[in-house]
């Protein structure tokens, strides 16, 4: 039992690792985006500002992608990840597949409405 734990800790201890290098160079650009912007407020035109408006939506796409990327890197570095991922996801599409097949078998009633000559 001892290898097998010894094998889990170097798994996590690989995920760790490569989550917190991710996250320095997905959150890098944005924070010296904003450094950028608070160190220099001067107004330089039209063109710059186009310009700096594309850098910020970049950087601020790369600090978003930053916890999309988390999921698949651990699936790319965790063979325990990716079997309880696996596991999950057909567990619920089994749940959701199941209950829709019962419930369209079932029948109810039509409600009907009653229609009087004051509605014309």
């Amino acid at each position: 039992m001892p290898i097998r734990r010894r094998k889990f800790d170097q798994q996590l201890t690989a995920m760790i690792l490569i989550r917190v290098v991710f996250l320095i160079i997905m959150i890098s650009p944005y924070v010296l985006e904003r450094i950028y912007a608070v160190a220099f407020k001067t107004n330089h035109g039209i063109l710059y500002n186009a310009i700096f408006t594309l850098i910020d939506d970049v950087a601020y796409s790369f600090y978003h992608i930053n916890y999309a990327g988390s999921f698949y890197l651990f699936l790319i570095s965790s063979k325990r990840f990716r079997r309880q991922v696996k596991y999950a996801f057909i567990q619920k599409f089994w749940e959701i597949f199941c209950t829709r097949r019962i419930h369209q078998n079932q029948i109810a009633p039509i409600a009907q409405s009653s229609i009087s000559e004051d509605d014309f």
